[in-house]
């Protein structure tokens, strides 16, 4: 279904791009699509993939000439030698974000030239999620793009939390709570020098490799994560405050905007035929129910899926259901045929997770948004990419139970699942959340964002 907006010449013309990966475009996408339908015109630069999707928001595709690709054989057993932990999250962010950074900036570039072109006198704002970072070579010296005698305002969209660098927390990826007490910050600046000049020292390379191969005439110093959230005009965060810290230095440009609503069940949905137990599972107070799902990446189903199955096979008070993240596939396990276990390939988050008591996963940004826009409590265990730092923060915001691990044991997996079964806090926390961020309205938002720089 294509949406229509009616495109007002008055309003500045839209420039979005995204990092091509589900988590980056999706939420980006989602605002081009309400944008469009407030009457801007929007071009959207991404990855051949989101093409159709694009296009059917009403949005012009322009064409990056680059897939987000598996990692080789090879290059997956090198990284899999490497225990999980900060060497591992420094050699996958370069291989993942700085290895094909120019191809990136060289289109974004081509991109700002021809709408420039197009109409020399209209306003351009450009949109991107932070990673892209299509916009932050030009503010280390790479030449304008031909056309432009300052970059256009640039707002930034946030598919993580917060990364900046901060006196009142720990290095991100470290998963640690915030501490702006005297000793906690200096806690705070030992490690942040730490693992710069340790772990991260790859990374940094890696940033300051990339931006170099992208004609910058300034090395960078900092934080090559923090970097993804600086220099924008504004930063949009897609929770509201109690997600978050409440950090004393944070900077004037980020705004809150609240979590991006719930997309609603397409018509075309097809349930599973034990789909009737659910729905009915859900008006029942004596018998509660279980969803797990690991996102659609990690597809090692012993981490999670599976020790939740055996927690809970057999039980008569809970009923489980499994999503495997990808369409298409299957689960081969004994506990399956358990008449209270269910296993499915795919199903959206917002189909389940209104009938749903707690939800397990492994704590990816998109999982942890749904179970606030749901009202849903969690138990989050996950300490890869930025997975330990969501956690940290549903544990922070009092509506989850953070596990600290990437493969918890079965009875740790159960024991998580009863105490936010059985403490009502956790219940009451997430409708709170849910309503905190309902109220914000964070299309809304954004879009008052636009108008601040609109010229």
């Amino acid at each position: 279904m294509t949406v229509t907006g009616k495109p007002n010449r008055k309003k500045p013309l839209l420039f979005f791009t995204s990092f091509p990966g589900e988590g980056h475009t999706n939420p980006v996408l989602a605002i081009a699509v309400s944008l469009v339908a407030k009457g801007y015109e929007v071009a959207y630069l991404c990855s051949p993939t989101y093409r159709d999707r694009i296009t059917e928001a009403g949005a012009e595709f322009i064409e990056l000439p680059w897939e987000l690709r598996g990692q080789s054989i090879e290059e997956r057993m090198d990284l899999e030698k490497v225990p999980i932990g900060l060497d591992r999250a420094a050699k996958q962010l370069s291989h993942v974000f700085y290895k094909d950074l120019r191809i990136r900036v060289e289109a974004v570039t081509r991109a700002l030239e021809d709408l420039r072109a197009r109409d020399p006198s209209r306003q351009i704002i450009m949109v991107e999620d932070g990673p892209n970072m299509g916009a932050m070579p030009f503010r280390y010296g790479r030449p304008l793009p031909r056309g432009f005698s300052e970059m256009p305002k640039t707002i930034g969209i946030s598919p993580t939390p917060l990364m900046l660098r901060s006196q009142d927390t720990a290095p991100f990826i470290l998963g640690l709570p915030p501490d702006s007490s005297h000793s906690g910050r200096q806690r705070n600046e030992w490690l942040h020098r730490l693992v710069h000049d340790g772990p991260f020292k790859p990374l940094v390379e890696a940033w300051q490799r990339g931006l170099d191969e992208c004609d910058c005439t300034v090395v960078p110093s900092g934080s090559p994560l923090s970097a993804w959230h600086e220099g924008y005009d504004s930063l949009v965060m897609l929770c509201s405050p109690s997600l978050e810290y409440a950090l004393s230095d944070i900077p004037s440009s980020v705004e809150f905007a609240g979590c991006l609503p719930r997309r609603g069940i397409a018509k075309t949905i097809q349930y599973p035929e034990w789909w009737s137990e659910v729905t009915q599972n859900a008006q029942r107070a004596d018998r509660k129910t279980i969803f797990v799902c690991q996102g659609t990446v990690n597809v090692d189903w012993s981490e999670l899926v599976i020790p939740t199955i055996n927690a809970f096979a057999g039980r008569e008070d809970v009923l489980v259901i499994a999503a495997l993240g990808r369409r298409g596939t299957s689960l081969e396990h004994d506990a399956v045929t358990s008449p209270n276990i269910h296993v499915i390939d795919y199903i959206p988050y917002d189909a389940v997770l209104p009938l749903a008591d707690v939800f397990v996963s492994n704590a990816g940004y998109g999982a942890f948004c749904h179970a606030v826009t749901n009202g849903v409590p969690g138990v989050f265990a996950g300490q890869t990419e930025d997975k330990s730092e969501v956690a940290m923060r549903a544990e922070w915001a009092g509506f989850a139970v953070n596990m600290r691990r990437q493969r918890p044991g079965v009875e740790q997996l159960r024991e998580a699942v009863e105490e936010v079964l059985g403490d009502k806090r956790f219940k009451a926390k997430a409708l709170e959340l849910k309503a905190e961020n309902e109220a914000l309205d964070s299309m809304a938002r954004i879009e008052r964002v636009v108008e601040r720089w609109t010229e």
